[in-house]
């Protein structure tokens, strides 16, 4: 569940989802991209800051995503996961991932379409000692056109 947080100087406030250290969770969101989309692969970087951790710690997150069209059935398959990897950088900062590699997403992708997306903390295979808190992500995607 979303929580929130505020800096101890100039009480900056922010919401976050929180991923725990020792548990891989999820979390779940909908998007219907915009018209113009190719239908295509898309990337995803999330943003991030920590509870805890250390130099040379790092995160991973993992998101798949599932494309529904009128009357298709909600209980879809997911397309294949891809992940990021971030290192930490500085107890409280905003962090950044880089771009992940090209996402697919499952079922038949049509304009229009609402698009589930499972994002993830991958605790098998990071170090980041404390929470993540998850800020955003941001998705990117090719566009077929640049009229409606």
């Amino acid at each position: 569940l979303p929580e929130s947080a505020e800096t101890a100087t100039n009480k900056v406030n922010y919401d976050y989802i929180a991923f725990d250290a020792t548990t891989e969770e999820n979390a779940f969101f909908q998007y219907s991209l915009p018209k113009g989309w190719n239908e295509g692969t898309i990337t995803f970087r999330a943003k991030w800051t920590n509870a805890a951790g250390l130099t040379t710690e790092t995160v991973v997150f993992g998101l798949k995503a599932v494309a529904l069209s009128d009357d298709d059935a909600l209980d879809a398959a997911w397309g294949t996961e891809v992940t990021v990897t971030d290192t930490w950088l500085a107890q409280g900062d905003v962090h950044i991932s880089p771009e992940s590699a090209a996402l697919t997403i499952g079922g038949t992708p049509v304009e229009g379409d609402l698009i589930m997306f499972n994002i993830a903390r991958k605790v098998a295979t990071d170090n980041l000692t404390g929470d993540a808190r998850l800020l955003e992500i941001i998705l990117r995607y090719t566009r077929g056109s640049y009229t409606d």
